[in-house]
């Protein structure tokens, strides 16, 4: 997002990236530098909690900068088109999708954190056998499949698997839950609820985007269709507004979430942060109303 990005924005959107893109850069820097050299494994014993939580970071990072990349409609490459920020809307979720794991990992770090990796060597596991019996006797498939097997053997040690655990993965590792499954597990009201407003004002609408289901593709392509081409440029701007302020306020969700995890005493940097986006967006304000400026105390 280039300084003259919010100019072509309506007035009643516009927030000067001066003020906000350094800042918001700076915030991703410290926790990936924070992450790397001062993890707190006194409190989060879990041996691959660093490697975890620091490839969480980097994975927000890239997707924060590309939707940014895809908003920015003002570069002088006559190849970008406005109407390429649409395609930030799925993106969102991958952010989202993070947030709402930060907020499952908050109640029992160290079990469901053991659960994210034993639940995603299933699924290695199940990737493996799959191929392996559809193409076990391909020759051509030997080398990949010892490389396989290497890796599952690496990450059945690394990550605990039991014996009963490696015969029958089906019946005896669980599966990671999706965001809808995670509120149906919380301990805590608040967070079972915060989860439902998740859910129903943003997860609801990336997911429609992402499986284009009827209002994904009208969200995603109705656009096209506008025999009007002021309505078009107009919607295009509103859409293209919408996601910058969306991939801003979720990042800001994001490292929130992790703050109140890892504890790096930033939160007086990540308060500033909110209340300035919040006074130019209501749905900022309404989300860090919601859960933030309480967390953030």
């Amino acid at each position: 997002m280039n300084d003259n990005f919010f100019n072509s924005i309506p007035k009643e959107k516009t927030l000067n990236h001066k003020v906000i893109g350094p800042k918001i850069n700076k915030l991703i820097e410290f926790f990936i530098n924070k992450i790397d050299r001062e993890f707190p494994h006194d409190r989060i014993r879990n041996k691959n909690a660093k490697g975890m939580f620091l490839t969480f970071a980097y994975v927000a990072k890239n997707t924060y900068r590309s939707v940014l990349f895809l908003c920015d409609m003002v570069s002088k490459d006559p190849g970008r088109k406005i109407e390429y920020s649409i395609s930030s809307i799925p993106l969102l979720r991958v952010i989202l999708e993070e947030v709402f794991t930060m907020l499952f990992f908050s109640e029992k770090l160290d079990e469901r954190i053991t659960w994210y990796h034993k639940a995603g060597w299933r699924e290695t596991k199940e990737t493996y056998d799959r191929c392996l019996a559809r193409y076990g006797e391909d020759e051509n498939w030997a080398s990949w499949f010892e490389k396989y097997r290497k890796h599952l053997n690496e990450t059945t040690s690394m990550f605990g698997i039991t014996s009963a655990e490696a015969s029958n993965p089906r019946k005896n590792v669980h599966v990671w839950p999706t965001p809808g499954q995670m509120k149906k597990r919380v301990d805590s009201p608040n967070v079972t609820n915060f989860m439902q407003y998740l859910q129903d004002w943003f997860y609801k609408t990336f997911s429609q985007a992402a499986h284009l289901s009827w209002p994904g593709l009208a969200i995603m392509g109705g656009h096209f269709l506008h025999a009007n081409l002021d309505n078009q440029e107009s919607y295009l701007k509103k859409t293209r507004s919408d996601c910058a302020f969306y991939n801003t306020t979720l990042i800001l969700a994001f490292f929130s979430e992790l703050e109140n995890i890892l504890k790096f005493n930033h939160k007086e940097e990540l308060k500033y942060l909110w209340t300035i986006v919040s006074e130019h967006w209501e749905v900022t304000k309404e989300l860090y109303d919601k859960r933030y400026r309480s967390l953030l105390q």
